[in-house]
């Protein structure tokens, strides 16, 4: 797939092009850890991790996570206790080290449960900006 496609298209695509299966929403279930298709993964960050973008994603971040995942990336947020499914954890260093951030990118994108697809409200910039700055929970 050509990486002169926007992030959001491509990856849209994907989540609309049949990767939506039944099989992808067993985890909604709680039957099986939620994991991005494979092709995900090759979507690079193209957002420098540095300061700049960091501070722009804790602004995406607080606006739009914080209330789900908590302010310190635990999973828990003022909302966490009324969800089905808890939020991610962005402090947990062995998940967090499983996922690729084209992965991320992907999940921000198409949500599941009870997180929403931020593919509507948030451009391409932003969702790297964001998760320039949870990897920052791991570190």
């Amino acid at each position: 797939m050509a990486h002169t496609h926007s992030l959001n298209r491509v990856l849209l695509s994907l989540a609309l092009g049949g990767f939506l299966t039944v099989a992808s929403w067993l985890p909604l279930l709680g039957a099986e850890p939620w994991m991005a298709p494979a092709e995900a993964n090759g979507y690079k960050n193209i957002n420098p991790s540095n300061p700049a973008s960091i501070a722009a994603g804790k602004k995406v971040y607080d606006k739009y996570c914080v209330l789900c995942h908590g302010e310190k990336g635990g999973g828990d947020g003022a909302s966490a206790k009324t969800l089905q499914i808890s939020p991610a954890a962005f402090t947990d260093k062995a998940a967090m080290g499983k996922q690729s951030d084209g992965a991320l990118a992907w999940k921000i994108l198409n949500g599941r449960g009870p997180m929403p697809s931020w593919a509507p409200v948030l451009q391409e910039n932003q969702i790297w900006n964001v998760i320039n700055y949870i990897r920052q929970f791991t570190k």
